[in-house]
């Protein structure tokens, strides 16, 4: 099983802006591609780790699995695991590099990364929904959509109070990558 990786993410290779939430959720459906915001092109390889990981937590919760493959799928789910947090760690240590001034603002109590991830985690199960064929009247549905909206103006609040100063970015995160240690 291969693990997504993106090329690095350096301060040279930002713009004047950081992209806003809806560019970060269509960047799930994306292909990463390095001509992109170098956020947009760890939130498309988080959108193919997410969708990657459906597939394995069907196998893992279907009744009917053997059980050297439920183990195996269990596997997979922690390398799915594992690349995300690499990728959130690229989101987070750009971050880190692009927003080092920003040290007079409000404490955000999460990182762009962490964010990030939680965008990408309802809108997959968004996602599941509709490939399940539940109707957009479902309750769990409209929720997701709530959800994803409400997520998608914290990020868009969030980038505009990092430009202005107005908060900062956590500076000393726990580390989620196969190195915990670090």
């Amino acid at each position: 099983m291969t693990i997504l990786t993106a090329a690095p993410i350096t301060a040279s290779a930002i713009g004047p802006q950081l992209p806003r939430a809806a560019e970060v959720v269509r960047a799930f459906t994306t292909s990463p591609d390095d001509d992109l915001h170098p956020v947009l092109v760890v939130a498309a390889a988080l959108g193919i780790e997410h969708r990657l990981h459906v597939g394995v937590d069907a196998i893992v919760g279907d009744p009917r699995a053997d059980d050297p493959v439920v183990a195996a799928a269990a596997r997979t789910a922690c390398m799915r695991d594992a690349a995300c947090a690499v990728l959130i760690d690229r989101i987070d240590r750009w971050a880190a590099i692009e927003f080092a001034e920003g040290k007079a603002g409000v404490l955000h109590t999460e990182s762009l990364g962490q964010l990030i991830e939680r965008m990408v985690t309802v809108w997959m199960r968004g996602q599941a929904l509709a490939d399940s064929r539940v109707g957009a009247s479902d309750p769990r549905v409209r929720l997701a959509s709530a959800q994803l909206g409400e997520l998608g103006a914290a990020y868009d609040d969030l980038v505009t109070d990092l430009r202005l100063g107005r908060r900062r970015l956590p500076v000393l995160q726990t580390p989620t990558g196969p190195d915990r240690t670090v």
